[in-house]
């Protein structure tokens, strides 16, 4: 139904159902939205139970809305014939300006619930981490979980391989670029977004690194082994070591962090536990991206602001 349809029948059916309001009680413009929609599922259903509807409906919360006449949609559905096959979803991901991209699709009742149960668990596992002051909105959280979905979904040992690598996020780099000897060469993941060097550096402080040698006109001439900065056994003392974030007041576990280089390996730092600290995404990137400087050692890290002012060493 377009837009301009589906907002003429709401327009009509809020207006036959205003009459009703005063003696029913108190009923928002949004529970009359959902009552037009369960008008365009079953019409004369709908003007039979009309009366009833609305006074079902009067004082309820906007969720219990939507559960009532969902029930009483469905009673009628199935007295319609035949079920009709269910729509699928669809998820829409694209690209907009600046290296943003925009997320939109419409989910079936099952997806939803999965993807809601998993984005759920992601976002309490902030909230019991982070002081309540320091909590972001709701949205930004999502964003995080659902970044934080892909990446353990990524990082799994079932995750499909092809032709023996495992899919995962892939920056082209020039070696002078990514150790810091220039600024203006390739810095770009595989898909044409451009990055930010001090990105691309943050991104190989915790990744495998390929070399890939090119000749004059970019034919490729060597390709070198992939170089881990962090083995798995380093992983799990950290985890025993810091089991989480080192940024003073941060409660986020081992699974949100990366390993960050003290003195970074591509300055010639070793991938040493001495030289290593665990920082969650977001302070991680404040660390390569926004200024901040992290130094010391195991136990007494020390974290200068970009105005050069200290903060107190992170929480044992």
């Amino acid at each position: 139904m377009r837009c301009s349809a589906w907002s003429s029948l709401a327009i009509s059916v809020c207006s036959a159902l205003v009459l009703a309001v005063p003696a029913a009680g108190h009923i928002t413009v949004s529970q009359l939205e959902v009552l037009a929609h369960a008008h365009s599922r079953h019409p004369e259903d709908f003007e039979a139970d009309e009366p009833m509807l609305v006074e079902t409906i009067s004082g309820l919360t906007l969720a219990d809305t939507r559960r009532a006449t969902e029930y009483w949609s469905r009673a009628h559905d199935q007295g319609a014939g035949p079920e009709v096959e269910a729509e699928p979803g669809r998820v829409y991901l694209s690209k907009t300006w600046h290296g943003r991209s925009r997320l939109d699709g419409d989910l079936d009742v099952e997806t939803h619930a999965l993807l809601s149960a998993a984005l759920d668990s992601l976002m309490t596992e902030q909230v019991r981490s982070t002081p309540r002051e320091d909590l972001d909105d709701a949205s930004v959280r999502r964003a995080r979980a659902l970044a934080e979905l892909a990446r353990r979904y990524l990082d799994a040992p079932g995750t499909p391989r092809d032709r023996g690598n495992r899919p995962h996020l892939t920056v082209v780099i020039d070696w002078d670029t990514l150790t810091g000897a220039h600024s203006g060469g390739l810095c770009e993941l595989t898909d044409g977004i451009i990055i930010s060097q001090q990105t691309a550096r943050r991104l190989a402080c915790d990744a495998r690194v390929c070399r890939m040698l090119t000749g004059p006109e970019g034919e490729i001439l060597d390709l070198g082994r992939s170089v881990r900065t962090a083995t798995p056994a380093q992983w799990r003392a950290l985890g025993v070591r810091d089991r989480e974030c080192q940024f003073p007041g941060c409660g986020y576990s081992w699974h949100w962090c990366d390993a960050h280089h003290i003195e970074s390996w591509l300055d010639g730092g070793l991938s040493d536990l001495c030289n290593l600290c665990l920082l969650c995404r977001h302070h991680h990137t404040l660390v390569h991206e926004g200024g901040w400087t992290l130094g010391g050692s195991p136990g007494a890290w020390t974290l200068t602001r970009p105005d050069g002012t200290v903060l107190a060493n992170a929480p044992p």
